[in-house]
């Protein structure tokens, strides 16, 4: 299956702390890979440099044919590429609708005349925003929350209306950062079922999670980060056998929930 995002030989150094070092990696469309490793690994320093919130020393990534290191966020996602965050990032002040509609207005047309005049056009393009954003929180189990400022709501649902407002754009790829984080059994199979559903609609997840038991089970590829390095990569079958992993970062495999 050919890469929709390809990562060549990102190394980035914090002072005598080498984060990264010639990482590479490619995730096709429409499939879930996953970046595991203890803390420390990398794992999120490698997301950070693929989305622009930092620069690497060195390296290369292409997202759909196209080389993007050092793009910022915005332009990333017009091309069809989000994220999510290990922070929660939703607007506190903000309804739940809302949250999702900021998403949205990245791409709507129309300055600060057309605004104060209510023209036609605007008022339509107005209307296709609510209309998606109405769509992701029935798709997010959040319809009912809609009118409900977003700083109120339980973690788990915070954490879902991030997906939801990542997912509105009509991404290629999602990157997500320790999506279930904090959430309980029941709130990461839910949010488990939602990443699965994602990648059945053709969009490609990076995956970036410690829960072992929800990586095995819902990934296509796992990718193994110790001290910067990817030491393994493969299906999950696989890399629960791969005594290197077992070795450096899972201790007796014990962690895995799967090894029975």
């Amino acid at each position: 299956m050919a890469a929709l995002l390809r990562i060549e030989g990102l190394s980035i150094r914090f002072g005598g702390l080498q984060a990264l070092e010639d990482f590479s990696l490619a995730a096709p469309a429409g499939s879930i890979t996953a970046l595991i490793g203890p803390n420390g690994a990398g794992k999120t320093t490698a997301i950070n440099c693929v989305s622009g919130v930092i620069a690497p020393d060195s390296g290369a990534v292409d997202f759909d044919g196209e080389a993007v290191l050092g793009l910022p966020g915005h332009k990333l996602a017009r091309l069809g590429l989000t994220r999510t965050f290990q922070n929660l990032q939703v607007f506190g002040l903000m309804n739940v609708r809302e949250n999702v509609m900021v998403g949205l207005h990245a791409d709507s047309h129309g300055g600060f005349s057309a605004a104060m005049l209510r023209l036609p056009f605007l008022r339509r393009q107005e209307a296709a925003i609510r209309e998606r954003a109405d769509e992701m929180l029935a798709l997010f189990g959040l319809e009912e929350l809609a009118g409900q400022p977003a700083g109120e709501l339980a973690y788990g649902d915070q954490k879902r209306l991030e997906l939801a407002r990542a997912l509105a754009a009509r991404p290629k790829m999602m990157l997500l950062d320790e999506p279930v984080a904090g959430l309980n059994p029941a709130e990461t199979e839910q949010l488990g079922e939602l990443i699965v559903k994602i990648k059945d609609q053709g969009i490609g997840v990076v995956l970036v999670e410690h829960d072992m038991a929800l990586v095995m089970r819902i990934s296509d590829q796992v990718a193994v980060l110790s001290g910067g390095k990817l030491i393994a990569q493969g299906p999950p079958d696989r890399i629960q056998q791969n005594p290197e992993v077992i070795r450096t970062y899972l201790g007796g495999g014990e962690e895995f929930g799967l090894l029975a």
